[in-house]
């Protein structure tokens, strides 16, 4: 019996031992997939926002390549965009295309934040804080980039807050998002 018992243990803490060397060694392949990713685009697995104006301008047509499509929510306050990944990814940059290019309207994505979403509760600011929309017409004038850092996260999220008593709208041409 105490010979069964030895054993028993012998075997549980080998089985632990490897259990713990697996481990280790998912933790090491999960490193190098994104090892050497630095710059390249993280592929949007899904995209949603807050709302919808209209069926055309849903949260897919910020990330199909068409810069020339738009995604846009319906007028509201605390508007939000949600970009998830695959699987956790180390975000260097996310470049954004203001959904209004003309000089009426562009001024709409001014104050958006970019977050890291570390999971479905926590986020991380990106840098800047919030978008400053500059002065200047056409896609080139109204791209943007932001820093994260290289935090590790699920996805990215723009976030605008409104004070307006009407509400604002939040209207992206495109969003790609690049690993650290």
């Amino acid at each position: 019996y105490q010979r069964r018992v030895r054993e028993a243990v012998v075997s549980t803490q080998s089985t632990g031992d490897q259990v713990a060397d697996l481990k280790d060694q998912v933790a090491d392949l999960k490193e190098t997939k994104t090892a050497g990713r630095s710059g390249e685009l993280i592929p949007a697995v899904r995209v949603e926002q807050k709302s919808t104006s209209r069926a055309d301008c849903s949260a897919d047509k910020a990330v199909d390549g068409n810069v020339h499509t738009q995604s846009h929510t319906a007028i509201g306050r605390n508007l939000w965009f949600r970009y998830h990944f695959a699987s956790a990814e180390r975000v260097g940059t996310v470049k954004i295309v203001n959904g209004k290019i003309d000089a009426v309207y562009y001024a709409r994505l001014n104050g958006v934040r970019v977050v890291v979403m570390v999971n479905n509760v926590h986020r991380v600011p990106c840098q800047p804080n919030s978008v400053a929309v500059r002065e200047g017409t056409g896609i080139q004038a109204q791209t943007y980039i932001v820093n994260c850092g290289g935090v590790r996260g699920v996805g990215v999220e723009l976030n605008l807050d409104t004070t307006t008593a009407l509400g604002a709208y939040l209207e992206l041409r495109e969003i790609e998002v690049y690993a650290a």
